[in-house]
């Protein structure tokens, strides 16, 4: 009897696990090779609906229908038609929807596709026309009677006006609540003292809010004070934070010390001079994180305030950094800034855990002229001057590699002592002859027993290393 054999590319749940992993244009020609590939591969291509990108307004109402069921993320819905694309391809299982509602578009037919999906939605953006909007919040909750629950993780208002109460029965019914966005909210505010009934409903479960400081904290007058929207939000950990506020620091202080005592993570790209004072309000925080442009002295100053608790210090890049295929200049003053100010973090803040200031650059003679303290550092981005060309930069990695496969061998690392390695051990594995840039800078990457992460102007290079 003659044996057969099938081909991986014939079992289905290979085929549908190959395509999470093509491109839009390879899964839409994998799909006409056979009825089963198509049924393999339509998943990956009706998964996300992006308007920027995709013109669906041609395609009949039975295709709409037909493959409508796979769609999962809806990115810039806002015209009429757009929004009827989505309801006449009867997609009832979203888990992102972005909704831009200023295009003057049907509410009624976007309250639609909402209904539709609010036992699977887990992500909702909408962008309102202008501050006098009215948004029917009825439309994220399931029908109450039939067990379902909402699944929503975040959401994002912009340009909106909703009662205290409407707001409240929103933290209500979403129990799984973990992000908040809100940006030009007009939210009713309460006075001081009068936070305790249902329209100041607590969610313990949001950890993270990004809204600016006057979305927080609304200025009435000096006689009359409100409740912040922190009352809201008893475990917060992290706000990430804009705009421009006349609120006092003591305020402010005071209302996080009452509202969130778990807030120690904060993401700021207020003016400079606000951020300083703001990140005077917080008392050991754990995580800061500022605009690449603001790392002046006084900004290293208001930093270092919180030096005996600080796990990372960041500045806010661009994301899309680490894909660079060059390695980005560092500009003038930034260099002359990061000379020896932002020395000053490391050599100071003994907790630190990660240091991700991506565009600034320091010298290898100030790097060697004083110990940095932070012996647990895992994640390092910096620039180092002489360190501008990828062969350069993928040199010192490759050996500091070297020099960690060594040291384990030598089991000069023990795992039990947490303080730095010695000169006499460093030059054991890098010698001292050895005086290239590149050399002195693995020889400083080395003495971090627990540092993985690195990255000096181009390509992330995660180094997995267990003792």
């Amino acid at each position: 009897m003659a044996s057969t054999s099938t081909s991986p590319l014939e079992v289905p749940e290979i085929l549908r696990m190959i395509s999470r992993f093509v491109s839009m244009k390879d899964a839409c020609v994998c799909a006409q090779v056979c009825k089963a590939w198509t049924n393999a591969f339509v998943s990956a291509i009706w998964h996300t609906i992006d308007f920027t990108d995709h013109t669906l307004y041609e395609l009949d109402a039975k295709i709409l229908a037909k493959y409508g069921g796979h769609i999962r993320v809806v990115r810039e819905m806002g015209e009429d038609t757009e929004v009827l694309v989505i309801l006449l391809s009867k997609a009832s299982k979203l888990r992102e929807l972005e909704i831009d509602m200023g295009r003057k578009q049907s509410l009624a037919h976007v309250y639609d596709v909402i209904r539709r999906n609010n036992t699977t939605l887990e992500n909702i953006d909408i962008t309102f026309a202008d501050k006098n909007s009215v948004f029917v919040v009825d439309a994220l909750f399931p029908v109450s009677g039939t067990g379902a629950t909402s699944r929503l993780t975040s959401f994002c208002f912009q340009r909106l006006t909703i009662t205290r109460e409407a707001f409240s029965s929103i933290l209500k019914h979403c129990p799984s609540l973990t992000k908040l966005h809100l940006d030009d909210v007009i939210l009713p505010s309460l006075p001081v003292g009068d936070d305790s009934g249902a329209d100041c409903y607590q969610h313990r479960g949001v950890t993270e809010l990004t809204a600016p400081v006057e979305q927080v904290f609304r200025v009435v007058s000096e006689s009359e004070k409100v409740t912040s929207l922190l009352v809201h939000f008893p475990n917060l950990i992290t706000w990430k934070f804009s705009g421009y506020s006349e609120v006092s620091i003591k305020e402010i202080r005071n209302e996080v010390t009452r509202c969130c005592p778990l807030l120690k993570s904060v993401w700021a790209t207020t003016p400079p001079p606000l951020t300083v004072k703001l990140l005077a309000a917080f008392k050991g925080l754990t995580t800061i994180v500022v605009l690449n442009e603001q790392l002046s002295a006084e900004m290293v100053k208001a930093i270092l305030n919180h030096q005996d608790t600080l796990l990372a210090a960041c500045t806010l890049t661009d994301p899309r950094f680490d894909d660079y295929d060059v390695v980005p200049e560092v500009e003038n003053d930034q260099v002359e800034a990061s000379e020896w100010i932002i020395q000053a973090i490391p050599r100071r803040c003994g907790q630190l855990e990660a240091l991700e200031l991506p565009y600034y650059e320091m010298d290898v003679d100030d790097i060697e002229g004083e110990e940095w303290i932070c012996h647990g550092l895992e994640v390092l981005y910096i620039r180092i001057h002489g360190l501008n060309t990828k062969e350069k930069i993928d040199r010192a990695i490759q050996l500091w590699i070297e020099g960690r496969i060594a040291i384990k061998k030598t089991q000069m690392d023990d795992k039990d002592d947490e303080s730095l390695l010695s000169d006499s051990q460093l030059y054991a594995v890098i010698p001292k002859c050895a005086n290239s840039i590149e050399a002195r800078v693995a020889r400083h990457l080395l003495k971090f027993r627990h540092l993985q992460r690195v990255w000096f102007g181009w390509r992330i290079r995660d180094l997995k290393y267990n003792d």
